[in-house]
């Protein structure tokens, strides 16, 4: 499946990425340009190495992640039923159009390459220019963009855009902004034919809230999902919520800190013989704790090891459901429209 804005043309080794700094500077000018901050390495830090089935996607090899990997893949080769953090790991932590982790690097990598000196690019002074984005069960997402840079013939499969912004512009005379430390950031991408995102990182604590869409347009068979993505760089923890179909759930909600992992949802399967097909086929809700250093194994449910990142401890409020179940929210075939619409009004770059 293409994943254009997720793949560059070489897409940069993800072992070079660094993870210096994730809490934004002020915004000023550092040899005439303005420094751009990242969303990758502040989602990685919060990710456990464990949960990474491909050792790229990491950042490199390390023993640690080895023996994550192996010790999970032989629990899953043991299984009848796939347990539901292998489930997450070969879905969204293997290489493959929804690799959560390299669709994030890939966005950074995409505009590091940018010159943002201000002298040559007035956008980043301009004022920033509020878009709202409409999600499932009524949610939105705002940002505040100044650039928009466009990529591939207009039409063509994959041309897209990418735009950002600050909460606070830098001044045109290139001195700092006017606020001290603390100015949020805000990157977005999107595709006419489905494939995009949207990212909100904060200039005060370094977390990051986003969504996200792998989805195709004129390919409804392929991998369709829309997910929520949310770090708390204080407390080190991770959670996401999502739903979709072709991606092993029909809707999943997981938090994870260094230590475990929590997940809830109803797992993507083939229908039992003969049951009746009406949409996707989804299982049971299951839910299931982890400890991290040993994924192939359930604490149960209700283990009070998972307290701190069990639904008590869920900051995601909206589950998201893409079964064909009444109060469902998420209809797979539509998901490619949220971030295919170019955001309007927003200088190019």
């Amino acid at each position: 499946m293409r994943f254009v804005l997720g793949c560059l043309a070489a897409c940069l080794a993800l072992s070079a990425c660094s993870t210096e700094s994730k809490k934004p500077d002020p915004l000023t000018l550092h040899a005439g340009k303005i420094d751009l901050p990242q969303v990758y390495p502040p989602v990685r830090d919060v990710t456990p190495a464990q949960l990474i089935a491909d050792e790229q996607s990491a950042g490199g090899v390390t023993n640690e992640r080895l023996a994550g990997a192996t010790a999970l893949g032989r629990a899953r080769q043991k299984q009848v039923a796939i347990n539901l953090a292998t489930a997450v790991q070969e879905r969204f932590y293997s290489m493959g159009p929804t690799d959560l982790l390299r669709i994030i690097k890939a966005l950074d990598d995409r505009v590091l390459g940018l010159d943002t000196n201000p002298a040559t690019h007035p956008c980043l002074t301009a004022t920033p220019v509020p878009w709202t984005y409409t999600l499932p069960a009524g949610q939105t997402f705002s940002v505040k963009l100044q650039c928009l840079q466009e990529f591939g013939a207009p039409g063509s499969a994959g041309a897209g855009w990418v735009a950002f912004g600050f909460d606070s512009a830098a001044s045109p005379d290139g001195g700092p902004v006017a606020a001290a430390d603390g100015n949020d950031f805000y990157i977005v991408e999107g595709q006419e034919t489905g494939n995009g995102g949207a990212y909100h990182l904060s200039g005060a604590t370094g977390s990051v809230h986003g969504w996200l869409a792998v989805a195709e347009r004129d390919v409804p068979l392929n991998s369709q999902v829309v997910l929520e993505l949310l770090t708390d760089e204080p407390a080190a923890t991770l959670e996401l919520a999502l739903a979709g179909s072709a991606v092993g759930f029909c809707g999943a909600h997981l938090k994870a800190s260094a230590d475990h992992l929590f997940v809830q949802g109803r797992t993507n399967a083939p229908p039992p013989p003969g049951s009746p097909m009406a949409g996707q086929y989804c299982d049971t809700r299951r839910a299931a704790c982890y400890a991290t250093a040993a994924l192939g194994t359930d604490l149960g449910e209700g283990s009070p090891e998972c307290a701190a990142v069990g639904p008590a401890a869920f900051a995601i409020g909206t589950e998201l459901d893409a079964s064909t179940d009444t109060g469902a929210n998420v209809t797979p075939a539509q998901i490619w429209r949220y971030f295919s619409q170019r955001p309007t009004g927003v200088a190019a770059f």
